[in-house]
């Protein structure tokens, strides 16, 4: 597949210099541009054209999937894909495309690496046997840009199989540097889609091998996304924030202390600072960020706010609605504090208690109501 790509640029190539000269910019047309731009023009225009929108994408099983990955607010996201798909479904998040992976700082929050190159840059892209093997001689840079993400955080592969050669690439680099003596790497998952019906009890590991060693990694098998997604829902306070803003504080932090300071181009005040040091909240306060632990701010809705917000006539057709969840999940939401409702204590009785609800319950007894398919995420 990767040799098509070579022959497809000498042909586009050849057509572009002559009856399709007007399909180009004219800045195509030097000696400094490399011949495989013309194909690159044209895949990436092509991409870009069948993208889909995700406004467009309304209704069904389809749209709550999409809004369910939406809610994940994953630390970065690694791609091979050219296309900006994914910039729609994560708002903020940042591309950072090709080698400029290199240079860039990946201490920071929200970006979404296109290793491969993307559509809104065509020379970017890794398209030919030549690319391919240029980048073959630099993904261990990559990979050890990309080691931080590995080290620090869960990750998990989705749309991948273990057969492709770039993402076994990248996990042996990885493997070597991090994994066990047991060829286990940690805290890597690979989500194994089965159409069909899953047996009772699939394989927890799925096992590689690169020139010679075996590797391993955990596995999750599933024929519907949708109850990974909310597992992986981000349960931040941050998660209303925009990830530009997290971005932009995060990089003038990491400007202050490398640069800022040690050149002595700031004014600093050592009581800020001590306190700063001393004091766990702080820093927060300083930052304008609230640090909340009252469940009135995760909890805040009654039984009729929130029958009111499923748009049920009163609380007690939303009770039957909990009545049907236990009977249907086994799970009685009521008999411990959790993601959906919390008892709030009201006095010094012990009976002196109210029960709150969370936004998530609204959205829970939405799809009870309508009788679709749902999912507890206790």
């Amino acid at each position: 597949m990767v040799a098509i790509g070579s022959v497809l640029a000498e042909m586009a190539f050849e057509w572009a210099w002559k009856e399709g000269r007007n399909h180009f910019p004219p800045e195509y047309y030097s000696s400094r541009v490399n011949k495989d731009i013309f194909l690159k023009h044209m895949v990436c225009g092509h991409i870009q054209t069948v993208t889909p929108r995700t406004k467009d994408v309304t209704g069904g099983d389809l749209e709550d999937e999409l809004a369910a990955f939406a809610e994940i607010k994953p630390h970065a996201i690694i791609t091979t894909n050219y296309d900006m798909f994914l910039e729609q479904v994560f708002d903020g998040y940042e591309p950072v495309s090709g080698q400029t992976i290199l240079r860039y700082n990946t201490n920071s929050f929200g970006e979404i690496f296109h290793i491969h190159g993307d559509v809104s840059n065509p020379p970017s892209i890794v398209l030919t046997r030549a690319d391919y093997d240029e980048w073959s001689e630099k993904k261990k840079y990559v990979s050890a840009k990309l080691l931080t993400y590995f080290a620090e955080h869960p990750v998990f592969i989705m749309g991948y199989g273990l057969g492709d050669p770039n993402v076994k690439s990248i996990l042996r680099d990885i493997g070597e540097l991090v994994a066990g003596e047991d060829g286990l790497i940690p805290n890597v998952y690979q989500i194994v889609w089965r159409p069909d019906r899953i047996e009772r009890h699939p394989p927890d590991q799925a096992i590689f091998a690169v020139d010679g060693k075996e590797y391993r990694i955990r596995a999750i098998h599933t024929n519907e996304f949708d109850w990974i997604f909310r597992a992986l829902k981000s349960q931040s306070a941050l998660k209303s924030i925009n990830p530009k803003l997290v971005r932009a504080l995060a990089a003038r932090t990491m400007k202050l202390v490398r640069h800022d300071i040690p050149s002595g181009a700031v004014e600093v005040n050592y009581e800020t600072l001590e306190k700063v040091a001393d004091e766990k909240d702080f820093l927060p306060t300083l930052l304008g960020i609230t640090a909340v632990s009252n469940p009135n701010f995760s909890h805040p809705l009654t039984i009729s706010q929130l029958a009111q917000r499923v748009g049920l006539p009163n609380w007690q057709a939303l009770n039957k609605l909990i009545h049907r969840v236990r009977e249907e999940k086994g799970i009685d939401l009521r008999s411990s504090d959790n993601r959906y409702q919390c008892r709030i204590k009201t006095g010094t009785k012990a009976t002196s208690v109210a029960r709150k609800w969370s936004h998530d319950a609204v959205s829970l007894f939405k799809k009870v109501a309508a009788g679709e398919k749902y999912d507890l995420a206790m």
